[in-house]
């Protein structure tokens, strides 16, 4: 049985991983999110002998520690530790797998009492041509998922993007979209959105459609639309948004405590959520350790882990849509360390960003031109008229190619 010494933290390393976006995505992937290649996994050893993983996504996680913050934890004790959310992810993570393996018990076990034993998990899209999403949506039922996430974007035409996905599943695939407010109001919101609840049985969860401050927009539509809506819990204020019944459920993420808080309240409202929080292999069990002991964490959590080539274990599996919780001490699972090793850079490795070329095609033949994503502000702002049938986007990076170079200083220079 482990003592109080057992858990004293003897030393942290952080090593900096370049995990390559599966060839699937990577044409998206190293447009929209191409940051979130880079991975700082994080070991910590205890004086038990037990050695912790984690892992923190430089680019896009709820929270990061710089290294001599991290050492400086040595010496410290890993049970008092494990609930600071000051210490970022990657940390955070492995010193709960640590303090599990010390004490023998699953990561779920120092959390609070089981209630599932497998958590539902959903495959993630960027926004992308219709025959892509297809695509994405074949693959993901390959794989054992039984839902999709996808960003629903006002360059790409949703009746055919949700077709193509229709076409290619079968009848009990669901699909989340995600608007991140780009419907921009009820006007706009109702009519669209109700068009394609009749059209497509597939669609699910609609997430964020408008502004998540608009809460008397919000009310309103929630009440002309059959899909429930789901919202970034805290915006409008977690108490605003139930008193006013602006959503059926949450979007939670960040550190176990802030996690534990959220879910905890959203249960006591009777209110589902899904837990989004980005990752390989590694996250995406300790959102499921986190999710066997919020009861209300019944939605699909979005951990976005089939972008990548290698989840960075040897063992990975979804079933029925699920993944397993495990009941193995800590995280209760093997790290791949051959595969670590090979996506290994340096620590102060960074991915630069390569010129793009963003071309709008509206529905009149007329195109618009753009260096970059910046037209999502300009749809925002209603400067652009939204999800028009017919508009697509098309987008390339730079290549290298003496005729990628002759196109962007045609255009932009």
């Amino acid at each position: 049985m482990a003592n109080n010494s057992d858990f004293t933290i003897t030393n942290i390393e952080r090593w900096r991983l370049n995990v390559p976006f599966h060839e699937r995505c990577a044409h998206t992937t190293d447009i929209r999110v191409p940051g979130w290649s880079v991975v700082d996994l994080y070991r910590v050893s205890l004086a038990s002998g037990a050695v912790g993983v984690g892992e923190t996504l430089d680019n896009y996680t709820w929270g990061s520690i710089q290294d001599d913050g991290a050492t400086a934890h040595i010496g410290g004790n890993a049970m008092d530790l494990m609930w600071q959310d000051k210490l970022g992810a990657g940390l955070q993570m492995a010193i709960f797998d640590a303090v599990g393996q010390t004490a023998q018990v699953p990561i779920h076990r120092l959390l609070g009492d089981q209630h599932r034993e497998a958590c539902p998990v959903s495959w993630w899209a960027q926004d992308m041509a219709p025959h892509l999403w297809a695509t994405e949506a074949a693959a993901a039922e390959a794989e054992g998922f039984t839902t999709m996430k996808v960003k629903a974007r006002p360059w790409f035409d949703i009746e055919d993007q949700l077709e193509a996905v229709t076409e290619a599943t079968s009848d009990h695939f669901q699909l989340d979209a995600d608007f991140n407010g780009l419907l921009l109001g009820v006007d706009h919101a109702a009519p669209l959105l109700r068009r394609l609840e009749e059209t497509f049985p597939l669609l699910a969860i609609i997430e964020s459609p408008i502004p998540q401050d608009d809460v008397a927009g919000n009310a309103a539509l929630r009440k002309k639309i059959a899909s429930p809506i789901a919202m970034h819990f805290g915006s409008p204020p977690v108490m605003t948004a139930i008193r006013e019944g602006v959503c059926d459920g949450f979007v939670i993420g960040g550190g176990a405590s802030t996690v534990m808080s959220h879910g905890t309240l959203a249960g006591h409202a009777k209110m589902p959520f899904w837990l989004q929080m980005v990752g390989t292999g590694l996250t995406t069990t300790f959102a499921a350790h986190l999710g066997a002991v919020l009861p209300q964490a019944r939605w699909p959590a979005i951990p976005c882990i089939n972008i990548y080539s290698h989840t960075l274990l040897t063992e990975f599996e979804i079933s029925g849509g699920h993944l397993q919780v495990p009941d193995a001490p800590g995280l209760g699972v093997e790290v791949d360390w051959e595969a670590v090793e090979g996506f290994r850079v340096a620590d102060d490795f960074t991915r630069p960003a390569p010129r793009e070329i963003h071309t709008i095609h509206w529905p009149d033949g007329r195109l618009s031109h753009y260096p970059d994503g910046s037209y999502r502000q300009d749809f925002l702002d209603g400067k652009l008229p939204g999800f028009l049938p017919g508009v697509r986007l098309e987008r390339g990076l730079d290549d290298e190619s003496d005729d990628f170079d002759r196109r962007y200083k045609e255009l932009f220079e």
